[in-house]
């Protein structure tokens, strides 16, 4: 359980670190939710068996992690810091 835990944890930091970093370098600030959406297609393309319930828990906290950098990079633009416009 507690490997579960820290999985679940760790697939959360990075899913939003990679998101960051890809949102801020196509200075577009989606592009992470739709990096998920398409990672997420393929996934379900591909895995012929049912997924179980820690799969999908791993896969909305990616999915929270990626639409969490996006407006976290859209906050920081509003706000006017010059680095994300």
């Amino acid at each position: 359980m507690v490997m579960i835990i820290l999985l679940a944890l760790l697939a959360l930091i990075v899913s939003f670190g990679v998101g960051f970093i890809l949102n801020m370098l196509t200075k577009f600030w989606m592009s992470s939710g739709i990096a998920f959406l398409a990672l997420f297609v393929y996934i379900m393309l591909k895995v012929e068996q049912s997924l179980q319930l820690v799969d999908w828990i791993l896969l909305l906290l990616v999915a929270f992690g990626a639409f969490a950098s996006a407006f976290a990079i859209r906050t920081l633009k509003n706000r006017g810091f010059r680095m994300f416009q």
